[in-house]
């Protein structure tokens, strides 16, 4: 049986879905939710979300967040979402260049923090790149 999920950033609705599993990585390990789930708030890590219809597979690479279900509707809320077959691999490794040379350059803590957050997103991109979009 297929259920609704909503991507959202804080750009608004990234993708609407339908689903019949939702493979999502959480704080303690990877979660599956099927149709008719009990209500549930499980925040998320950074990580890939699967989700199956049939034998359709699609991957997402989710940058935190949280998701909500209830009532058959699954919103997933992150800082960002990205279909793994959007990723450019360019641009990532550009992005995770720039946040390493920011961390040598870092007079501040929150700078580094900030730099090692971008690290840890790119490095997720690329290996969600690596594992699903077969090059």
């Amino acid at each position: 049986m297929l259920f609704k999920v909503d991507f959202i950033t804080y750009e608004g609705v990234y993708r609407t879905i339908e689903t019949e599993k939702l493979n999502i990585p959480t704080t303690e390990g990877r979660r599956t939710i099927l149709s008719n789930h009990m209500p549930i708030i499980i925040p998320l890590s950074i990580g890939v979300i699967e989700t199956a219809n049939g034998n359709e597979v699609s991957h997402y690479a989710v940058n935190n967040g949280v998701l909500y279900f209830k009532n058959n509707v699954a919103e997933i809320v992150a800082d960002s979402v990205i279909d793994v077959e959007d990723i450019k691999i360019d641009e990532i490794l550009k992005e995770k260049a720039e946040a390493e040379e920011k961390i040598r350059k870092a007079r501040r803590e929150y700078e580094k923090i900030r730099s090692i957050h971008k690290i840890d997103v790119a490095n997720n991109l690329i290996k969600a790149d690596k594992q699903y979009n077969h090059h």
